[in-house]
């Protein structure tokens, strides 16, 4: 077995390859001194261990069994059917992105399949956005099924069966997104069991696309808090597209609905530092009946508490990374942005962010004396 290893240790990165030679088939032995990046698990399912050094493990020429289990492995548990005698390549890249994950994945013509028996065994229930850049892929989640053609969108759901055919050799961009950051952060919340969806490539998918690409050539090199910056920002127009497509997000139904709706969220933009702004709050401070209230926000996906909570939580991370503010403590932060447990708003901002405030600030610190 021949490991290449590169010389940037600031680089992140894992990559198997593997293709076809006129080989003898040989035992996969590390060297003295040397990481070999073989699969592992984690919370967020199969993934490849982690070091600071870019590591690449060549392969000598394995039957399609060898590259079967290879592509079963590098992500979630899938089984994977041989499409055609080109089974030539598979090479996976994984990049961070804040709490997030990035794959760029190289695959030849195959089948893969995620059954109830992968889904059991590594209970993994998180959501892909995908965008193909090269190839075809036609994927089949339930009673949903798309061609995904370059440049399209699509998302579908780790915790139920899917199929994705690669009629041809292809390459895709995968977003790996936890369950409880979809909900949260994608739907809102909305009580809607999402499978696979195609999100196309026009409008804002076009947007999400470009920043896609953007995002999976430059994420390895930004610095941790510039990650968490992009990755709320993707995340919001990730949301708009898949709301959009899932139809959860419905607009207001008439121009006068609409103009409240705008005349509430700048009154709450305005005043959501006050501790004391409540749903009871801003429906009397527009002269409108709580029953309204939550009515107008449902029809927009949203939820009146959860704006005012998630408003608060981003301008505490804006604060934290300021560098103009570096000298209040964390907790003046979180009391001049409405927050008033100090111990709560702590255990917000880690299970909202991924990372703690305190983390966070030291992190901003260094990259800014490095």
């Amino acid at each position: 077995m021949q490991i290449c290893q590169q010389s940037d240790q600031n680089t992140w990165l894992n990559t198997i390859q593997l293709w076809q030679k006129p080989r003898p088939k040989m035992d996969i032995m590390s060297r003295p001194g040397r990481i070999l990046c073989l699969p592992s698990r984690s919370n967020l399912g199969a993934s490849f261990m982690m070091t600071n050094t870019a590591m690449a493990a060549v392969m000598p020429y394995s039957p399609f069994d060898d590259i079967k289990d290879s592509v079963r492995q590098s992500i979630v548990l899938v089984d994977a059917q041989q499409n055609s005698n080109d089974i030539s390549h598979f090479e996976v890249k994984q990049l961070p992105l804040a709490e997030l994950r990035i794959y760029d994945i190289s695959i030849a013509a195959i089948t893969i399949h995620r059954r109830e028996q992968d889904i059991q065994e590594d209970e993994v229930d998180d959501f892909f956005l995908s965008m193909l850049i090269d190839g075809e892929a036609i994927i089949q989640q339930g009673d949903n099924s798309f061609t995904m053609k370059p440049g399209d969108l699509a998302v579908n759901a780790n915790g139920h069966p899917y199929s994705i055919q690669y009629t041809k050799p292809s390459r895709r961009l995968l977003l790996q997104i936890p369950k409880q950051i979809f909900y949260d952060r994608i739907l809102g919340r909305q009580e809607r069991e999402i499978k696979a969806l195609s999100l196309g490539n026009t409008g804002l998918a076009a947007i999400v696309t470009n920043m896609f690409k953007s995002l999976s050539l430059e994420a390895e090199m930004l610095a941790v808090t510039d990650q968490y910056t992009l990755a709320e920002s993707f995340l919001e127009l990730v949301g708009a597209v898949i709301r959009a497509a899932a139809t959860v997000e419905k607009p207001c139904t008439n121009s006068s609905q609409a103009a409240l709706l705008r005349r509430i969220l700048a009154y709450m933009d305005q005043h959501y530092s006050d501790y004391a702004l409540t749903p009871e709050k801003v429906a009397s401070a527009n002269g409108i009946s709580m029953r309204y209230l939550h009515r107008i926000f449902q029809q927009s996906g949203m939820a009146v508490s959860k704006w005012i909570w998630e408003r608060r939580l981003k301008a505490t991370r804006e604060d934290l990374l300021d560098p103009a503010k570096e000298k209040m403590r964390v907790s003046e932060i979180a009391f001049a942005r409405g927050f008033n447990d100090p111990a709560h708003f702590s255990r917000s901002f880690r299970d909202r962010f991924g990372i703690s405030p305190s983390k966070l600030r030291t992190q901003a610190a260094n990259e800014k004396t490095s």
